[in-house]
C-alpha cells in the first residue's frame, strides 16, 4: 500500500470551510480505482490541515496524481488556504483496526 500526505496552511477561522471542502474532494477521490481510504486531520487552533490518502499500489497512486492535485488545490483555495507540501510514502507497517486484522487472516 502507498500513501500520499499533503500539508496545508488554513486560517483557524476557516477550518470548518476547509473540512467541508476536503470532504467534497474525498468524495471525488473515492471514485478512483485503487483508492483504499484516507483521512483529513486538523489542528483547529493552529489551522494546520493534513490529508492522508491510501492507495492499493504505487501505480494507482501515480495515476491519481493529476486529479488529486486539482482537487487539493481547489479545496485549499476554497478555504483561502495554501498547499505547503505533498509527499509520497510506501506503507511499511499497518496496525490497529479492522484492516490489520483482515491482513493477518489473509
Amino acid at each position: 500500500m502507498f500513501a500520499r500526505v499533503a500539508r496545508y496552511a488554513v486560517a483557524p477561522e476557516k477550518i470548518d470551510e476547509a473540512v467541508e471542502s476536503f470532504r467534497e474532494a474525498a468524495s471525488s477521490l473515492e471514485q478512483l480505482e485503487g483508492m483504499e481510504g484516507g483521512y483529513v486531520l486538523v489542528d483547529a487552533d493552529a489551522g494546520t490541515t493534513i490529508t492522508l490518502t491510501l492507495w492499493r499500489n504505487q501505480n494507482v497512486m501515480e495515476a491519481s496524481e493529476t486529479r488529486a492535485s486539482i482537487l487539493r488545490q481547489k479545496a485549499a483555495q476554497t478555504a483561502d488556504g495554501q498547499v505547503q507540501s505533498v509527499e509520497r510514502f510506501e506503507v511499511a507497517v499497518e496496525f490497529g483496526g479492522d484492516r490489520a486484522e483482515a491482513a493477518e487472516r489473509a
